[in-house]
């Protein structure tokens, strides 16, 4: 045989004999622990969550699911560490509707890079919570808008934080409602608060996870969630489709993403165990607990919400002209 056959030959057989190892590898995953990298520091909600999902992970893969903390640079340090993974299914990491949604429009630096990853599935999901200190008397996001346009001066809103999800479904509502209001960010939802109760601002869009409780104390008063459908946590806030703003659909998700590249056989093993995980009624209270959604779809069903989402998002920071910090 020629030189130049034989080589091509040996070449394609090394290809094929890749193609059958990673096959193999794939029907037999997972062989050793799998790392969930959170770009988090412990303690938080997000955190908590992942540790919870990844106990639970481990009975369905019958391996050690191991969460890594990667806190830094708004998420980038965790998303550039799963990035430049090898991508067999043993690093993956827990990503946002920041880091996918938000984040790509503020650093365009990072648009490649959002695209450099699978969505395997979806774990739970966060309302965004409008509220009032008790004193405004204001009961649904319908009466809120009437109002704000009433009102000669601008409303003061508060935020855990410009670019956030908050942030934007609020810019949303405003757009869509033709109402006016003043944003001020603040590094979290313990700021924002204190702003609330101090009147500093008029009213506030936190997370459930800090709602919940002292709306049902009667601390603070809730007004409505930017989602479409009411929230287990506090049933009866007007939700924004309720209130005729479908579109203002802007719950804060966290998902399972996979390396671009990972084999579907992988993927595929990791999204039924992920789903297994959120159906089980223990996962569902923990979750529930803490003011989240257990959440659960297929992985093409996820990739369509992430796009969507970003979709909308990108037109608000587009429209708002938002700059990142």
């Amino acid at each position: 045989m020629p030189f130049a056959l034989l080589s091509f030959a040996r070449a394609c057989a090394a290809v094929l004999a890749v193609a059958v190892m990673s096959a193999a590898q794939a029907a037999n995953f997972p062989l050793r622990p799998v790392r969930i990298v959170v770009g988090f520091a412990p303690g938080g909600s997000t955190d908590g969550v992942t540790r919870e999902f990844a106990r639970r992970l481990e009975a369905e893969i019958g391996q050690p699911a191991i969460v890594d903390n990667k806190p830094g640079a708004g998420q980038v340090v965790a998303l550039q560490t799963v990035q430049n993974a090898a991508p067999d299914g043993y690093t993956l990491l827990m990503g946002t509707t920041s880091s996918f949604a938000v984040s790509p429009h503020l650093y365009k630096s990072l648009h490649a890079d959002a695209l450099k990853f699978v969505p395997v599935a979806p774990v739970a999901s966060q309302a965004n919570v409008l509220v009032a200190h008790p004193d405004f008397r204001i009961a649904s996001i319908n009466e809120l808008l009437n109002a704000a346009k009433a009102r000669k001066a601008p409303l003061n809103y508060g935020t855990y934080g410009a670019g956030t999800g908050a942030h934007l479904a609020m810019e949303m509502l405003k757009a869509q409602a033709g109402i006016q209001a003043t944003h001020i960010g603040y590094r979290g939802d313990a700021p924002a608060l204190m702003a609330l109760k101090s009147k500093e601002v008029d009213i506030a869009v936190i997370t459930m996870f800090s709602a919940m409780s002292r709306i049902q104390s009667g601390e603070l008063l809730g007004i409505g969630v930017f989602q479409a459908k009411p929230d287990r946590s506090l049933p009866q806030l007007q939700t924004t489709e309720q209130a005729g703003y479908p579109e203002v659909d802007v719950p804060s998700w966290i998902g399972l993403f996979a390396p671009l590249g990972t084999p579907k056989a992988v993927t595929d093993k990791l999204e039924a165990a992920a789903r297994a995980v959120v159906a089980t009624p223990d996962f569902q209270s923990f979750v529930l607990a803490r003011g989240n959604e257990p959440m659960s779809m297929s992985n093409a069903e996820f990739s369509r919400l992430i796009e969507l989402q970003s979709r909308r998002l990108g037109q608000v920071i587009r429209s708002i002209k938002l700059q990142p910090e």
